[in-house]
C-alpha cells in the first residue's frame, strides 16, 4: 500500500513537470518561467536549472524523484502519527 502511494506521489511530480514543460513550450521563449516562484515551488528541480542547464527529460525525471522522496517522508510521518494512541 505504501509503495503505491509513493508511486502516486512520483506520478504527480511527473505530471507537474510535464505540465510546466508543455506550458513553457506553448508560451514561447519570451516568457521567463525559470524565475517564477510558482515553478520553483511546484517543480523544485527548476532551482537546479538556474545554476546548470538541465535537459527537459532530466528535469522531468528528477522532479518525479523529488516528489517520490517527498511522498516517502510524508507517508512515513503519516504512518508514525496514525499509530500513536490519542488520549
Amino acid at each position: 500500500m505504501m509503495r503505491r502511494r509513493i508511486a502516486l506521489w512520483a506520478v504527480c511530480g511527473l505530471a507537474v513537470a510535464c505540465f510546466w514543460f508543455v506550458y513553457g513550450m506553448a508560451a514561447g521563449p519570451t516568457h521567463n518561467l525559470g524565475r517564477s516562484p510558482i515553478v520553483a515551488i511546484t517543480a523544485p528541480v527548476a532551482l537546479l536549472g538556474r545554476q546548470a542547464p538541465l535537459a527537459y527529460y532530466w528535469a522531468i525525471l528528477l522532479n518525479a524523484a523529488a516528489y517520490a522522496l517527498l511522498g516517502l517522508a510524508f507517508e512515513l510521518i503519516r504512518r508514525l502519527v496514525s499509530r500513536k494512541p490519542v488520549h
